[in-house]
């Protein structure tokens, strides 16, 4: 595949419909990592796991940090982080669907937990950081429902 080619996007209905099914999958195969509050990255492999059977022409991947140009790569350190830390402080996205040999990403995704809804703010930001630096078709904020609220789930997408 050339790194000019051009890839069509996914339209945003499909984008939602695909996002839901594989949160539902999510929440029946999961159940027990969302009930038990698992860590955020955690639970980002396992709905990309989901995401990427249903868009097999797309790559999935999770912390993302094999940027193709300068202006991907600039700037991603917000905070500093180690390897055990639960809450990531950096501007990697959670998940993002892209070409890996493309500078054409289709969408970036920031997870959050609803047992830890202070970190929305800073989410955001990091997701528009991503958004802005990437230039995706989509850029998408979810909360995931955990502990009691296992299931539930919010999704936003910044225009």
């Amino acid at each position: 595949m050339s790194v000019m080619e051009r890839f069509h996007p996914v339209p945003s209905t499909e984008i939602q419909h695909i996002l839901e099914q594989a949160l539902k999958r999510l929440t029946i195969r999961d159940a027990s990592l969302l009930v038990d509050e698992a860590n955020e990255r955690t639970l980002a492999c396992r709905l990309a796991i989901y995401l990427q059977s249903a868009l097999p022409q797309w790559d999935v991947d999770c912390e993302y940090n094999c940027w193709q140009t300068p202006i991907q790569r600039k700037g991603h350190m917000v905070i500093p982080t180690t390897s055990d830390a639960t809450v990531a402080r950096t501007i990697y996205p959670d998940i993002l669907i892209h070409h890996r040999d493309s500078s054409e990403p289709l969408a970036v995704i920031e997870l959050g937990k609803s047992s830890y809804p202070q970190s929305r703010h800073q989410d955001l930001r990091k997701l528009r950081g991503c958004h802005e630096r990437l230039g995706c078709h989509y850029a998408i904020w979810l909360e995931l429902g955990v502990g009691e609220a296992c299931g539930d789930y919010r999704i936003e997408v910044l225009q």
